[in-house]
């Protein structure tokens, strides 16, 4: 029996690990992650541009109050969410001033925004009004997306103009974003926008290839991608080994499925401490099976008031306290208390209802 227990155990840490982590993507359409120059690409904009940011902590703060100003109104209009971090890449949030003459939270040039409806004078200039140049980008988006036929080449073109994307379309022979040569400020900007995404959205991926929490630094004003006087502390060995990159080709997700658990207590917390969790549902997912009352562990990094937990499994099983926001409020720690674990469906069904792989082991010393 005892040498059946142990063949389950190699069995169970031979298997291909079916990654279905999180899947880069933009408005839906799939980050192609697979090629080589796109991953080092979207590591290269993160690492020269984000990690040494002072303001990321302020800038979050800000999103959270246009936030929930922008996102109805990109729902009007059937505009992707996604391009809510827009606007972050083009002003900081801030009604800035461009060079050549682009205005407000989403950079909108004079001439654009008489056409969109926008009123731009010496003593009032609409472009500084949020809710009204909200609705006036979701226009342009929303035209651009018709032309185009894509959102990526949509953003891109909101950069670099519609006919400039399209020449560029018809002299390459690719309507593939992420193949095009296009002039270095188009180049790049999408991969800005996924950068502010990902950092937003899935911060307990990246903060341990930083070195340092880059959400707890004092603040400035500032455009997110200006260039600040560098003070590292991670190498290239450090990112390198940031979970970017979920796997080689792009699969259709699985559904969800919720599992119940509870936060254990922990009196005081510090950035990449473990905090750890008791299942109160079994959980199948990557091809691993654990029972119930089994405890999960994983680090956890403070970004606002709420704490984000990096489980692992890929990222396929994430952390949601229980009003269904991502990451656990901070307080909750010194309670306890339910929270709720996210993941794709699982299938596969298991080799063995083993607690964890280890149990394999362990098993045989009894």
């Amino acid at each position: 029996m005892k040498k059946q227990v142990v063949l389950i155990g190699i069995l169970l840490l031979l298997l291909p690990r079916y990654t279905t982590a999180q899947q880069v993507d933009f408005c839906g359409e799939v980050v192609p992650m697979e090629r080589d120059f796109v991953s080092y690409r979207l590591m290269d904009v993160i690492k020269r541009n984000l990690r040494y940011q002072g303001y990321l902590p302020a800038l979050r703060l800000k999103a959270e109050q246009y936030f929930p100003v922008i996102e109805p109104i990109l729902q009007q209009y059937q505009v992707p969410l996604d391009f809510k971090y827009l606007p972050i890449v083009e002003s900081g949030l801030s009604n800035a001033t461009s060079p050549v003459g682009a205005q407000g939270v989403w950079q909108i040039m004079p001439g654009t925004a008489a056409e969109l409806g926008l009123t731009v004078s010496a003593g009032y200039d609409e472009r500084n009004h949020l809710i009204k140049a909200t609705h006036a980008a979701c226009k342009l988006i929303r035209l651009l997306h018709q032309q185009l036929n894509s959102w990526t080449l949509a953003a891109a073109a909101y950069n670099a103009g519609s006919g400039n994307i399209s020449r560029n379309i018809k002299r390459q022979g690719s309507s593939d974003y992420y193949q095009l040569l296009l002039n270095n400020e188009t180049a790049q900007y999408i991969y800005k926008i996924i950068a502010i995404k990902q950092l937003f959205e899935s911060p307990e991926l990246y903060l341990p290839g930083f070195g340092y929490n880059v959400f707890s630094k004092s603040s400035a004003n500032g455009s997110v991608f200006s260039t600040p006087a560098p003070v590292s502390k991670a190498g290239d060995k450090d990112f390198n080994s940031i979970r970017i990159s979920v796997g080689k080709q792009a699969a259709i997700r699985p559904a969800m499925v919720t599992y119940a658990a509870r936060l254990k207590i922990s009196k005081a917390f510090e950035d990449g401490q473990l905090i750890s969790i008791q299942l109160l549902d079994d959980l199948q997912v990557n091809g691993v099976y654990i029972r119930k009352n089994a405890s999960l562990s994983g680090k956890g990094w403070m970004v606002g008031s709420r704490i984000y937990v990096d489980l692992g499994f890929e990222n396929a099983v994430v952390l949601y306290a229980a009003d269904g926001k991502k990451g656990v409020p901070a307080d909750l720690l010194k309670t306890g208390g339910d929270v709720q674990l996210r993941g794709r469906s699982d299938n596969r069904s298991a080799i063995s209802a083993l607690s964890s792989p280890a149990d394999a082991f362990t098993s045989t010393l009894h």
